[in-house]
């Protein structure tokens, strides 16, 4: 057996597709954020995944626009019959967590609400969807909406349970990190209830961990990492590919202190995550070109990313790879098998793989 996973390159936005051996594929977040015109550089979301007919699973982060922009557009949609044209693409199972399912502040019309709305009609039906984390606030929604929790909670998923995907049970499986329940409730954040998952793959004896992290913050991760110590999970946090958090900000290490000029101090807890890194292990930010002016991205983010992992652990950002038969960012492909990752080549420019040599005088 074999995977591909692949990050697109949309700015500061995510979309990543997993595509199995079986022929299924997993998509985590849609954002299609080109504008048309000839100097945008960001990929054609749209088109590049025109050629698929179904995905197995759609799972949407969270409901900020980076992460849902143009998904009423794309897919087909059970809720709505204006939704619903052939040559849109049907989505097997939804995910979403239920700070999303029970979002209130979303604009009429926008991506996050239409997608919000189909979510509430699947589960209202019982089929096709996954809600991730139990608040009491769902349970009071539930009784407003005369849906019985008995009827619908096997569609409901704690942090802490494992996910598996009908079909593919041999190849693929999820751990649920987050949201927590506790966390889902009165958000004022909506980066704070991101779903965070390791997706692990088998490939005949050998195993490859990715961590999906949407736009989760340190102080949540920090929560994942001791929760994980405490419940003997430990090994659910090792990597190989890591989806670094929020566009490469600081906020997925630490608060920027007045001494942080050059390179962030990430938690205690967001160090040892780091170190979960296997041998040759990448790091990939969905995120526009780092400078020390981007805000996000964060240089002071990025150093420390490749400070506080070791020296074969290669950092990534989605519009920074390039070919050499193009000037745009083209997508970051890895080819998963019994051998590990391997990142697809195309005459790569390697300008950026390359860690940050300290600066003149920085501690080591």
């Amino acid at each position: 057996m074999s995977q591909k996973f692949t990050f697109y390159p949309l700015g500061n936005a995510e979309t990543c597709l997993l595509e199995l051996s079986t022929g299924d594929k997993l998509l985590f977040d849609y954002a299609a954020m080109n504008d048309g015109s000839a100097t945008d550089e960001r990929i054609d979301i749209k088109q590049e995944l025109s050629g698929i007919d179904e995905f197995k699973v759609v799972m949407f982060s969270h409901a900020h626009d980076d992460h849902t922009k143009g998904a009423s557009e794309f897919f087909y949609l059970d809720h709505a019959s204006k939704y619903q044209s052939e040559d849109r693409a049907k989505i097997n199972e939804l995910w979403v967590s239920s700070a999303f399912l029970l979002e209130t502040d979303l604009e009429n019309g926008a991506d996050a609400k239409i997608i919000r709305n189909e979510a509430r009609y699947r589960l209202k039906e019982g089929y096709g969807v996954k809600i991730f984390a139990d608040p009491d606030s769902l349970s009071s929604w539930l009784e407003a909406q005369e849906i019985e929790y008995d009827d619908i909670k096997h569609l409901i998923v704690h942090a802490g349970e494992t996910v598996e995907v009908d079909g593919a049970t041999d190849e693929v499986q999820f751990f649920v990190h987050a949201p927590f329940s506790e966390d889902s409730e009165e958000v004022q954040d909506k980066n704070d209830p991101s779903i965070v998952l390791q997706m692990r793959l088998f490939n005949n004896d050998r195993e490859t961990n990715i961590l999906i992290t949407g736009d989760t913050p340190y102080k949540v991760l920090d929560k994942i990492v001791d929760i994980s110590k405490a419940n003997g999970n430990e090994s659910f946090l090792i990597w190989d590919i890591y989806d670094i958090p929020h566009h490469c900000s600081h906020t997925g290490l630490n608060e920027k202190g007045e001494k942080d000029t050059y390179r962030i101090t990430p938690t205690e807890n967001v160090q040892w995550l780091l170190q979960q890194a296997q041998q040759n292990a990448k790091m990939v930010a969905s995120c526009v070109k780092i400078t020390e002016e981007t805000s996000p991205p964060h240089m002071i983010a990025k150093r420390a990313y490749e400070y506080y992992t070791a020296a074969d652990v290669k950092f990534m950002a989605t519009m920074e790879h390039t070919s050499l038969k193009s000037s745009k960012p083209t997508p970051i492909v890895f080819e998963i098998d019994n051998l590990g990752v391997t990142l697809k080549s195309e005459n790569i420019q390697a300008t950026y793989l390359k860690k940050s040599a300290p600066r003149a005088g920085d501690e080591l």
